[in-house]
């Protein structure tokens, strides 16, 4: 009965979601409490509804989902994916999950809570929700940025160290045997993902060519096997399940094996997170003090130690920011930790629900908090970056908006042209190299209006924006006025949008088609033109013998 409550409280949360095209967490939490109250109202009227009256069967559902979604999550942190991303992730991660979890441990010791405890909520607050920032990273077509992949590479490191925190506190009751055990089996699991990741998923899931019904049981057995492990070494299986993710993460492994889990994904994602909200209950007052707290810290604490870290590495200022606030919210294994805690007497029940809560708080406020209109409005606020390369006397350049490896080209046609060119670009690495060319390069962000300020744009013969992001073009185009400004765009859609501002299109596709077609004029069309002049010979006048002749 208590599944069926969780499946009809999903279904009604989605489908709601679908009418009113909102977001679907919210709906989804707000409909597991919606069933615990219903309950509730029931029982006052001596009827056993029945629906979360099952505590246990309300957690297992819950983990069942978590397990599954902490296995979709892993596959999108593939280490490699992270890049050239990967040093700044790792100080970031490491920096970030460090100062959370003393200054958590901090807060709870201060308000009287012994250390095990405060230990745990310190953990609580240390991590970021993987499910939540590749979902919003992936609805955004973000993933592949810069700053995507950094975030991606924080999330990956954090979940690495909570989840060895979660192995050790799991046999911390055996003393340091049990705690280094525990340590030395999730090391066992990291390495065999690393075998599966290199060696057994492309041979299983690319070379046996596999059909789609055969895809999903090999990756589901993948699964199992991990989760499994988990079991037989006394581990959570949200810990095998995270590395049975990761282990598929590989590409073109995860391309592959993600169309088959999609709609398992959306399955158990309703299972979660109204399970999440079944369990939660009105806090007390000293409850609430606890989840204002953690979350306060985690929605102002984290976002500042991201920002400050990464600025260290050379990142911009707004991919700083977006960072902070993507990765402003605490981790799915929050509730691990909280269970954990719970089962072996070191948190009191109540904490289940405030960890929860705090935690489903957090989760909902980042789809609110980490978008570009918070991020420009925190960028404000932040110390000018354009110091040192105003120049007012700047008239009638051409601006070129970005310097990635596939504008060389186009940078290297313009200077051959003698053209004054001013480059653009976040990248520090970059702007150092186009300086040692003797380029006039300036560091910034293209989309901020204080950069195109200061050099100057509305006093520009032309610019040229390789930005990819469709939301900075179209400010561009709100800035800058009666200067001509080509947008290089990947749709038609994009296209007429960039049209309609007032912008010129430069199709991709059509620029790398043209691109083709010359180069085959020049290499391989001269010489077709060439054998046509050729005489051919004719038949029975010498020349090399026909088959039919041979």
């Amino acid at each position: 009965m208590t599944l069926l409550a969780i499946l009809t409280a999903a279904a009604v949360g989605l489908g709601v979601s679908l009418a009113l095209r909102l977001p679907a967490v919210p709906l989804l939490i707000l409909a597991g409490v919606g069933l615990r109250l219903a309950d509730e109202v029931m029982l006052g009227l001596g009827v056993d509804f029945g629906a979360v009256a099952d505590a246990d069967m309300v957690e297992e559902a819950l983990v069942l989902g978590l397990t599954f979604l902490v296995f979709a999550a892993g596959m999108e942190l593939n280490p490699l994916r992270v890049g050239r991303q990967r040093k700044p992730a790792a100080y970031i991660g490491l920096v970030q999950f460090t100062t959370m979890l003393l200054v958590g441990m901090a807060a709870a010791v201060a308000m009287g809570m012994t250390t095990m405890a405060a230990l745990h909520l310190g953990l609580a607050v240390s991590a970021s929700s993987t499910i939540v920032v590749v979902r919003i990273l992936r609805n955004r077509r973000q993933f592949f940025e810069p700053f995507g992949r950094l975030v991606l590479g924080v999330l990956l490191l954090q979940d690495l160290l909570i989840i060895l925190f979660i192995a050790g506190l799991s046999g911390v009751e055996d003393g340091l045997s049990g705690i280094v055990l525990s340590t030395m089996a999730t090391l066992g699991l990291v390495l065999l993902t690393w075998v599966v990741v290199k060696w057994i998923a492309p041979w299983l899931i690319i070379t046996q060519e596999l059909d789609q019904e055969s895809l999903l049981l090999a990756a589901l057995a993948i699964l199992f096997t991990f989760t499994g492990l988990a079991y037989w070494m006394g581990m959570d299986l949200v810990i095998g399940s995270f590395f049975a993710g990761v282990a598929l993460s590989s590409f073109p492994v995860n391309g592959v094996v993600r169309g088959q889990l999609i709609s398992l994904g959306h399955f158990f994602l309703a299972v979660f997170f109204v399970s999440l909200g079944a369990i939660l209950v009105l806090p007390t007052l000293e409850e609430l003090a606890i989840v204002l707290v953690m979350a306060g810290l985690i929605l102002v604490v984290t976002p500042v130690i991201v920002v400050l870290v990464a600025e260290r590495f050379g990142i911009s200022a707004r991919a700083s920011i977006e960072s902070g606030l993507l990765l402003a919210q605490s981790s799915e294994f929050s509730i691990i930790v909280a269970l954990l805690g719970v089962g072996a007497g070191h948190l009191e029940a109540e904490m289940l629900s405030a960890i929860a809560l705090f935690t489903v708080l957090t989760m909902i406020m980042a789809s609110f908090i980490a978008t570009d209109t918070v991020t420009w409005r925190l960028l404000r606020w932040h110390p000018s970056r354009r110091r040192g390369y105003e120049d007012r006397t700047r008239r009638n350049h051409l601006i070129m908006l970005g310097c990635g490896a596939n504008s060389r080209v186009l940078l290297d046609l313009l200077l051959l042209h003698g053209l004054p060119v001013l480059v653009v670009d976040e990248d520090p690495g970059v702007v150092e190299q186009l300086r040692k060319r003797g380029v006039d390069a300036v560091r910034g962000d293209a989309a901020d209006p204080r950069v195109l300020e200061a050099v100057n744009a509305n006093e520009a013969e032309v610019i040229i924006s390789t930005i990819r992001r469709a939301e900075d073009n179209e400010r561009l185009l709100s800035i800058v006025r009666g200067v001509t400004v080509l947008v290089r765009v990947f749709s038609d859609d994009e296209a007429k949008q960039i049209e309609r501002l007032g912008g010129v299109a430069v199709r991709e596709a059509d620029a790398a088609a043209r691109d083709f077609l010359r180069w085959f004029d020049e290499q391989i069309g001269a010489g077709l033109k060439e054998a046509d002049r050729v005489p051919r010979p004719v038949e029975g006048q010498g020349g090399p013998e026909r088959p039919e002749q041979a």
